[in-house]
């Protein structure tokens, strides 16, 4: 079994507040990936940070843990989600400000060859979700600062599995205008 964990933990600094709380076409911009789970049978966790509003969302089926160390970058966020997933075949990482990402193009990712690194991409820009598996768990704790998975997956690309995911899968909100 793999966890499937989405990262909502960040400061919102370009957007100016506390994006994930705001509408995005009739739903909470955080809603949008964790309806994407709701259908998957794989254990769920949101990691967020002190200052979101957990109350706002359906967390139904989800196990919630605060990141205290958010102000340190991304990578605390995932290193939370990896050693929660210790026990897993692999883990399923989202990010709580990309809306787009369908039930689908997760079950996609998850339908693969679970031995390899999985995202889908678009026009050479990796997307999400990524799917880790378990080997490279140790490599994820070494991680600090604001970075994700990149530089594991640079390193690793002969054990990768991508395929073109559509431009729903580099979608993210960042700004104010992205809302709309």
């Amino acid at each position: 079994m793999i966890l499937a964990a989405i990262l909502a933990a960040g400061s919102s600094t370009r957007f100016g507040k506390q994006k994930l709380a705001q509408n995005y076409h009739g739903k909470l911009l955080l809603q949008w990936p964790i309806d994407a789970l709701k259908k998957i049978y794989v254990e769920k966790v949101l990691i967020a940070s002190k200052t979101l509003n957990i109350s706002l969302f359906d967390l139904r089926n989800f196990k919630v843990v605060i990141n205290e160390k958010a102000d340190r970058g991304l990578s605390t966020s995932v290193k939370i989600a990896v050693s929660m997933a210790k026990d897993h075949e692999g883990i399923l990482l989202l990010l709580g400000d990309m809306p787009k990402i369908s039930t689908d193009l997760v079950r996609k990712v998850i339908s693969m060859d679970k031995t390899k690194i999985i995202f889908p991409s678009h026009d050479g820009i990796k997307g999400f979700p990524v799917y880790l598996p378990l080997k490279y768990f140790e490599e994820v704790m070494s991680l600090s600062g604001d970075v994700g998975l990149r530089k594991i997956i640079a390193k690793h690309l002969n054990e990768v599995a991508s395929f073109e995911g559509g431009k729903e899968c580099i979608f993210d909100v960042d700004m104010p205008q992205d809302i709309l």
